[in-house]
């Protein structure tokens, strides 16, 4: 039995997983690169914790601060790399970017607080959103 064929001579299977890898591949590479920048932003608050005194009750809004620039870059990227859809691109990498946060949390810690985890999510998601948008519109000059 032949596979059903499309204009471009694909099968459909084919188109399928296509669409897919157009869809899941900016949405990785944002979320590598906004967790590089988010690791990136805590060893900074880290290496300034450890020179200044800056009391204990900072360490949570530094770790949201971190998360929400590595979203907003890793939605920024996979805008870029789309080149089209910069607030579900980039939302969506928020949202990756947040699994991968909570899921490292959960190992590290063992729990997870729930309003926390509800404001860090909004914040990831939102953040990823802004940085779609920018990015799906920003030009080269």
């Amino acid at each position: 039995m032949k596979a059903h064929q499309t204009r471009s001579g694909r099968s459909a299977r084919q188109e399928e997983a296509s669409a897919v890898v157009r869809w899941i591949r900016p949405i990785l590479i944002g979320a590598v690169v906004g967790a590089v920048c988010c690791l990136l932003m805590l060893l900074l608050f880290a290496a300034v914790m450890a020179a200044q005194d800056i009391p204990q009750m900072a360490v949570t809004p530094l770790a949201v601060i971190a998360a929400a620039f590595g979203a907003f870059v890793g939605g920024l990227v996979a805008a870029k790399v789309a080149g089209v859809r910069g607030l579900v691109y980039g939302a969506a990498c928020g949202a990756v970017l947040f699994l991968l946060v909570m899921i490292a949390g959960f190992i590290e810690l063992k729990d997870i607080r729930g309003i926390y985890a509800l404001v860090k999510f909004a914040v990831m998601v939102g953040c990823g959103a802004v940085g779609g948008i920018i990015g799906v519109n920003f030009r080269k000059r």
